[in-house]
């Protein structure tokens, strides 16, 4: 174990910390928790969660300003602001461009904690230095994000009709414009913590984006019943995660989740195994790629420089098929 994991391992047992793996659940107990089997099955769900999140189609708009802009965060690099407005939530996005493209784009979105520029620059940066363009977001409510509540708490959007547009429509019409303005052959999706789940949201919905990479941020529901860890108001109101683990691999994709095994917030563990074998299966029906990659002995609640250099030589190699 690296990084003095067996020291990490005591002091977690003398806490009491759960980190030993759950026995496999049946293979009847996945089946009877989603209904996805062949391809059509998954390109039905990805419409029945399309509605869910938007009432109606997926976004085709394109974004309501683009300009540049310059942020001492990323010095160096041209940037390009985006503005998204969803009703009266107004989020903002940056295009940066690395100093020799490889013509991959890569789309960064921050958790809970607050600003990209801050809290996710290192990953930012690592992105850029290994050529990729980065599109890069913060959770609605965060960072430069606008809302027209008394408080950031994402648990205010409780009273609209569909909250989950709030999350996924910046990324998608931001997307919209890249794509117009740009030509890829290839998008991964990183994300942490809450935007490790925007991640698996976006993944599921929207197939342009090739690979995703939610950090330490999702469990199926009946993980998250099991171990008292409910999560915030969006991620207790989505429906079905195995569906939309599923629905990120097709067709012909990959999501790869990581979990830091000893987080000091959430998803820590090895329960995340549970379910990897049968999502795993259902995946290659469609030629996609399902995978788990532990961060073994890491106990913050962070994107690790060994995470972000396993995610690098994935995209280094490219997909495995």
């Amino acid at each position: 174990m690296r990084r003095g994991s067996l020291l990490h391992l005591s002091l977690l047992l003398l806490g009491g910390c759960h980190v030993e793996p759950l026995d496999f659940s049946s293979w009847e107990f996945f089946d009877a928790s989603q209904s996805i089997r062949t391809s059509g099955d998954a390109r039905d769900a990805r419409a029945e969660m399309i509605e869910f999140v938007f009432g109606g189609p997926m976004p085709t708009r394109l974004p309501d300003d683009v300009r540049p802009t310059v942020d001492a965060a990323f010095p160096w690099n041209d940037i390009e602001q985006i503005t998204v407005d969803t009703d009266d939530l107004t989020s903002f996005a940056y295009l940066i461009h690395p100093s020799s493209w490889n013509g991959v784009l890569a789309i960064y979105h921050q958790g809970h904690q607050g600003d990209f520029r801050s809290f996710g620059q290192d990953t930012i940066v690592g992105l850029l230095e290994a050529g990729h363009q980065v599109l890069a977001f913060s959770m609605p409510m965060r960072g430069m994000n606008t809302h027209p509540f008394e408080t950031s708490e994402h648990s205010e959007l409780r009273t609209r009709e569909y909250p989950l547009q709030y999350f996924a429509d910046p990324v998608m019409v931001a997307l919209n414009w890249a794509d117009a303005t740009y030509s890829y052959p290839r998008r991964f999706m990183v994300g942490l913590s809450g935007g490790g789940w925007t991640t698996v949201l976006v993944a599921a919905i929207d197939e342009r984006i090739d690979a995703s990479y939610p950090v330490a941020a999702s469990w199926p529901h009946y993980l998250r019943d099991r171990f008292g860890f409910f999560g915030d108001y969006e991620e207790r109101i989505t429906p079905n995660y195995l569906e939309l683990y599923l629905m990120a691999t097709h067709p012909g994709r990959e999501q790869v989740q990581v979990f830091n095994e000893f987080d000091s917030c959430c998803f820590g563990g090895l329960y995340s195994y549970d379910y990897f074998a049968y999502t795993s299966y259902r995946a290659n029906e469609w030629a996609g790629r399902f995978q788990i990659l532990m961060d073994h002995g890491e106990m913050e609640h962070i994107i690790s420089e060994y995470t972000l250099g396993q995610i690098l030589e994935l995209e280094r190699v490219g997909p495995v098929r």
